[in-house]
């Protein structure tokens, strides 16, 4: 993962200018290459991708409720092994930083039908897993947008294990990035894969020296909500040229796929909604 120096993320445990007793998208801090290291538990709807046999996290994912998460369709595509989600973790080196990590078993994998590995289009994918997953104040969802943000020149935070360099050693813990919300446009005239300027289903972001960067594909962009002080997923990490190469990175939109999110999930807890003027809940 490759921090800018406008933060994004203070704090997400206040009031914030609207009130709310809804339960998603919090952090844990009273107050990536080019990242810093969040503190054990920061973001408790972060989620790590892994392979049962080794444990080790190939993708990042986000909680959104006590037994789905989302990732990117490019970390599920041809995937015959048994994969699971950590939940809770921080440190991958040790299990004494934080007694709330668990595994979960993936039971389902639900790839978007129209997901093209070749130019990355569609690159959502729903999980399920087996057994609930214990919430709690390291554990829990995030806030889903029922309604279009305009994120353009805001700052949104991507958090990952990833690599610390392009090609380089990935991250033992936790890291978190700062990245700026850029004209689509901007993407779409430096790669050649397909990108929507009328229906866009994807979101643009750049900041010098810092990026997302390998491993931390699939995981959560996220927006603080300055009224609500909680976070909200808006984006899944994509794809790249490299890692802070100074163009810009590609992440999955999630309000776009919201729709096809609700109809593949075939049982609903809760599941939480950031609408214009109010926090409200699904069951």
């Amino acid at each position: 993962m490759k921090d800018d120096n406008i933060n994004s993320d203070e704090h997400g445990k206040g009031p914030g200018s609207r009130h709310t007793n809804c339960s998603c998208g919090w952090t844990n801090k009273a107050r990536v290459v080019g990242g810093k290291e969040t503190i054990p538990n920061e973001y408790p709807l972060m989620a790590g991708l892994i392979q049962k046999k080794d444990n080790d996290i190939i993708c990042g994912g986000a909680i959104i409720t006590r037994r789905h998460a989302i990732t990117a369709a490019h970390c599920t595509f041809g995937e015959k092994r048994t994969l699971a989600l950590i939940a809770g973790e921080h440190d991958l080196t040790t299990n004494k930083e934080t007694k709330r990590t668990k595994i979960y078993i993936v039971s389902q994998i639900i790839q978007h039908e129209q997901y093209d590995d070749d130019t990355c289009v569609f690159d959502i994918s729903l999980l399920v897993v087996k057994r609930k997953m214990e919430f709690n104040e390291a554990v829990g969802p995030a806030c889903l947008p029922s309604t279009p943000i305009d994120l353009s020149g805001q700052y949104v935070k991507v958090t990952g294990w990833g690599n610390l360099a392009d090609n380089g050693k990935s991250s033992n813990v936790l890291m978190k990035v700062n990245l700026k919300v850029i004209p689509l446009e901007e993407c779409a005239s430096n790669y050649k894969s397909p990108i929507d300027l009328v229906k866009p289903h994807q979101l643009c972001t750049r900041a010098n020296g810092k990026d997302a960067c390998q491993g931390d594909s699939g995981g959560p962009v996220t927006w603080l909500d300055p009224e609500t002080n909680m976070y909200t997923l808006v984006g899944v990490v994509s794809y790249g040229k490299g890692c802070a190469s100074g163009v810009p990175g590609v992440n999955t939109d999630v309000y776009s796929y919201l729709d096809w999110i609700l109809e593949n999930m075939s049982e609903y807890t809760k599941l939480y909604f950031i609408k214009f003027n109010k926090i409200s809940s699904i069951l």
